[in-house]
């Protein structure tokens, strides 16, 4: 994961997510769905904060779930946005993709 957030090329949305978290899995269908629709224009990523304590500490994640949107395009990804908890349903998820990483 840490090699996929130093991937520059197109952007990155990271979901932060617990196997344990009710929410978290009411968000992953809608995550699916997006990355089915922008295919190669964003890459999707995910990390349990129980397996990867220590990388979710460096990210600064509070709540579950945590969505981390990295604007691609230079050497290095740059965060660009978070959201802590489901933004809503799936429209409202494209648009803060379209907003925050212009895809």
């Amino acid at each position: 994961l840490r090699k996929e957030m130093q991937d520059g090329s197109t952007p990155l949305v990271l979901d932060v997510f617990a196997t344990w978290c009710g929410p978290c899995k009411l968000l992953a269908p809608q995550l699916d769905q997006l990355a089915a629709e922008l295919g190669t224009a964003c890459r999707f990523a995910k990390l349990d904060s129980d397996a990867e304590p220590q990388l979710s500490t460096e990210l600064r994640v509070q709540g579950l779930p945590t969505l981390v949107f990295f604007q691609g395009g230079g050497a290095q990804l740059a965060e660009a946005h978070r959201v802590e908890g489901v933004p809503g349903n799936a429209a409202a998820l494209r648009q803060l993709v379209q907003r925050h990483l212009g895809v």
